[in-house]
């Protein structure tokens, strides 16, 4: 009888043990988890911010050059057509004021990185679905709506000045849609913030 009790006794403790054992490891692996979860967070916030600087930046630069296109559409401004009129070809120089179209990049490494780790399988529902949301958009500015108004600088065509008035009207298109989706990113990156920052 006394041989039974030790035995239970020792059995019992090695369960005991064993079960202590795997609670640590688990307190332990949910601490790296919600460490990187942490840090996965932050990055990603950084980058939403930085992000929405230059998206904000770009708006700024991207209503001044959609204006002047406009003020051109509309026979406003003579001085610019004349000015515009000088040159062989579509000087993007006039229209945009001698500055850069684009001068920085939108990036997306902290959500690839989450993704890639699978770390964003930590992240609540909507926080994922706030994040999918705005670096799908991000995207479409940067590969297709910025591409297309650069794809159609570079088409030759678009430098015969006899159509000067039909090729600034297809700029002016363009220039609305991505102020368009400019103001929309803007709203975006601080929805994902605030999301975030819950």
């Amino acid at each position: 009888m006394n041989n039974l009790k030790k035995y239970l006794a020792e059995g019992l403790l090695i369960v005991f043990s064993v079960l202590f054992a795997l609670f640590i490891n688990k307190l332990v692996d949910d601490h790296k988890t919600n460490k990187k979860k942490t840090i996965a967070i932050e990055s990603i916030k950084k980058e939403l911010y930085r992000n929405s600087a230059i998206i904000n930046k770009w708006k700024e630069r991207h209503i001044k050059i959609r204006n002047r296109i406009t003020e051109l559409v509309e026979g406003r401004n003579d001085s610019l057509k004349t000015e515009l009129l000088k040159h062989e070809f579509l000087n993007l120089g006039v229209l945009t004021n001698n500055e850069s179209l684009i001068d920085a990049i939108l990036t997306n490494t902290a959500w690839e990185s989450a993704k890639s780790t699978g770390i964003i399988s930590e992240f609540d529902f909507d926080t994922t679905q706030k994040l999918t949301h705005v670096y799908s958009m991000q995207e479409v500015l940067t590969e297709r709506t910025v591409i297309k108004i650069l794809d159609y600088y570079f088409d030759p065509n678009a430098h015969n000045m006899e159509n000067i008035d039909e090729t600034l009207t297809q700029f002016q298109l363009r220039f609305w849609e991505l102020t368009g989706q400019e103001e929309l990113m803007t709203n975006l990156y601080n929805e994902a913030i605030n999301q975030i920052k819950k």
